[in-house]
């Protein structure tokens, strides 16, 4: 069998000798036998290169490998019909005296290996020593320091099967999402900014169903062009990724079509962001036929400037969370028929608008004042619409439980009607594309008599909410319009207990 690695400059007799490695064999219940791990050891120091073995659960040696002088590299394998742990140990030995370094424990964790074991000859030291490293269920390397070699006695197979027992009831209790898993990643200018976005991203991937394995952030001025978060970050994102199983990545700003390209030609995961989880969330959410209009609208305008070539990223979205809505024969079409479909749809809303005129002048001639409950998503408005006009709609704890705008009449003493309506929540950053999609149903907010903008109180950060609510409205031109602010949930106030 052939020895693989760096070979460049090696004696025939070396190279042999490697070789010869595939003939010898291991104790199954052993993690490596004495004079093996000698033999390795001498090798490695002959050779001033680190050499490493695959060994099976058989004790059958996989592969042999050599590595530089400092370093062992070798490609990332793919170990997925083999279950969550490899069924294989990499046992390798050092040239010098150091025992086991940060890229072991990262090879540990990448490859799903069941251990890892470093051999090295101590300083001044005839006697070998190992060391070695096995993972947890939650994918934390875990090491044990170093003893001599002749002393050590672990039946490597009771080992091994206790761990995969950890997995197996680690296993019954996380996965309750199926396969919608996430690692999220936020960056932003300051701590402040990226705790509050992440506290929002995690409510986004709590509505879509999208169960969060970990969360990693970062704080820079302006960030990568190319990857949004350098790519060594990256790297550290895809390892945390590797660590928990998960199948993709959320980010939080938007991506642009060359930062979603460049990520998505480093990792097979899908990769979403803030944008798309939303537009899956509206996706999930329209039930009426204007609905499904409006959000296919907006997924194919986001989509447009993606859909180059056969873009990874949207041909890893289809079915599943970010692929809901037009489906695959919509959103892998070319850029010309995605265009008229755009533009059909476009056609399509602006009769939905036209009707929607109609019906509000019939309300102003009949003198029919309007009352639209606006807010923050998840503030409380279709409890409140419930509240007011006794109207059967969703109630969730959750960001846009309400997608298509409910609208109840509601008579006063004095023979007085108010039409109350109950509008898609606003949110922070909404999508432009979003915005314009919506616009039939957010025009009924213009021609309001009077606009309630509901305050959830009892969030630590209303404020900003309420001032990001306020934005919304300036750049709708709804200042003009008589508005009551009233806030919402104060029985929830710790204050108040």
């Amino acid at each position: 069998m052939e020895v693989k690695g760096n070979l460049d400059g090696l004696k025939p007799s070396q190279l042999k000798s490697l070789e010869n490695l595939y003939r010898r064999r291991v104790v199954p219940r052993d993690v490596i036998s004495p004079s093996l791990g000698t033999t390795l050891v001498s090798l490695s120091r002959e050779i001033g290169r680190e050499v490493a073995l695959f060994i099976d659960r058989k004790g059958q040696i996989f592969e042999v490998f050599v590595g530089s002088a400092q370093y062992l590299s070798f490609p990332e394998m793919d170990w997925s019909e083999r279950g969550r742990l490899a069924g294989l140990r990499l046992v390798h030995a050092h040239p010098d005296d150091m025992g086991l370094r940060e890229d072991d424990l990262t090879n540990l964790v990448i490859n799903r290996l069941d251990m890892v074991v470093v051999l090295f000859r101590a300083e001044n030291s005839a006697s070998v020593f190992i060391e070695y490293a096995t993972t947890t269920p939650a994918w934390e390397p875990q090491r044990v320091e170093s003893v001599p070699l002749h002393t050590f006695n672990l039946d490597f197979l009771s080992t091994i099967r206790e761990l995969e027992l950890q997995f197996t009831a680690e296993e019954k209790v996380r996965r309750v999402y199926g396969k919608n898993q996430a690692i999220l990643c936020i960056v932003g200018e300051s701590r402040k900014k990226v705790d509050r976005r992440l506290t929002e991203l995690q409510e986004l991937a709590r509505t879509a169903m999208v169960h969060v394995d970990a969360v990693q952030f970062q704080i820079r001025k302006q960030p990568d062009p190319r990857t949004l978060v350098g790519k060594g970050k990256l790297d550290e994102i895809i390892l945390a990724a590797k660590k928990f199983d998960s199948d993709m990545i959320i980010f939080d700003p938007e991506l642009s079509p060359t930062q979603a390209k460049s990520i998505t030609q480093l990792t097979e995961l899908k990769v979403l962001d803030r944008t798309m989880l939303i537009l899956d969330i509206f996706a999930q959410r329209a039930s009426t036929s204007e609905g499904k209009l409006q959000v296919e609208l907006a997924q194919l305008k986001y989509s447009l400037p993606r859909l180059v070539g056969k873009n990874a990223m949207m041909s890893r979205l289809m079915g599943g969370i970010g692929g809901r809505g037009p489906g695959e024969t919509k959103l892998e079409i070319d850029r010309r028929r995605a265009q008229s479909r755009i533009e059909h749809l476009e056609k399509q809303i602006t009769q939905l608008s036209s009707q929607r005129s109609l019906r509000r002048q019939r309300r102003k001639d009949r003198r029919i004042p309007v009352i639209s409950i606006l807010g923050y998503t998840n503030a409380g408005k279709s409890t409140l619409l419930r509240t007011i006009t006794g109207a059967d709609v969703l109630i969730e704890d959750k960001l846009f439980a309400t997608l298509d705008p409910r609208t109840r009449r509601v008579r006063f003493p004095r023979n007085m009607d108010i039409i109350f309506t109950d509008t898609v929540g606003f949110i922070e950053d909404l999508p432009q594309d979003l915005q314009k999609a919506f616009r039939a149903t957010l025009e009924e907010l213009a021609e309001s008599d009077l606009i309630v903008h509901l305050v959830d109180i009892s969030d630590d950060d209303h404020d900003h909410k309420q001032k990001a609510v306020e934005n919304i409205m300036t750049e709708m031109g709804l200042n003009g319009i008589s508005h009551l602010t009233v806030y919402n949930k104060v029985d929830r106030l710790s204050y108040l207990d």
